[in-house]
């Protein structure tokens, strides 16, 4: 396998993912719109805020789906725009190896899905600092804020210190 093969394949998985994340928010989005624009009170009350969130959602939704079926059809081409020369990749399998694999794909994992969450955070900490500032209609969402900042902080710590943490793995086997 070539460095080019094994970049157009990742490409190929973020375009299947991101035409996956589609259908996460799909339900919720489409039926909070229709069932409130079908309700007779909220159309006359909220028709405006309605309209400018369907055209959004609509808008984001639509542009998800080309740039995941662009990223799935042109990724030999992307490919070939990132990486210039073909190298062989010749890798063994080891205990060391092995470990960095895992080790990446688990820190890989978890800064996605922080990256993800990232509105949510700040939708929390905004409720948060309101709810300190002395408003106290205001209720928390359910976030778990504690395990959002833990994940975060290990998976840059794995990504980042992928070759420490393989040794010290290696090392006690």
């Amino acid at each position: 396998m070539t460095n080019r093969i094994l970049t157009a394949l990742i490409i190929r998985i973020a375009g299947i993912f991101l035409l996956t994340k589609i259908f996460d928010h799909f339900g919720s989005y489409f039926l909070s719109i229709y069932l409130s624009a079908t309700i007779a009170r909220f159309d006359e009350m909220l028709i405006e805020p309605i309209d400018k969130f369907y055209f959004t959602g609509t808008f984001l939704i639509i542009a998800n789906i080309v740039v995941s079926i662009f990223l799935f059809v042109k990724a030999e081409w992307i490919s070939q725009k990132l990486i210039k020369s073909e190298k062989e990749i010749i890798t063994e399998l080891n205990p060391k190896s092995l470990s960095k694999v895992i080790l990446l794909t688990v820190g890989i994992v978890w800064l996605a899905t922080s990256i993800y969450l990232i509105p949510s955070f700040i939708e929390y900490c905004v409720i948060l600092i309101s709810k300190l500032s002395g408003n106290e209609d205001v209720e928390l969402p359910d976030f778990a804020t504690s395990n959002y900042i833990l994940k975060t902080i290990l998976a840059l710590l794995l990504i980042f210190r992928i070759e420490k943490i393989s040794n010290w793995i290696t090392k006690k086997l």
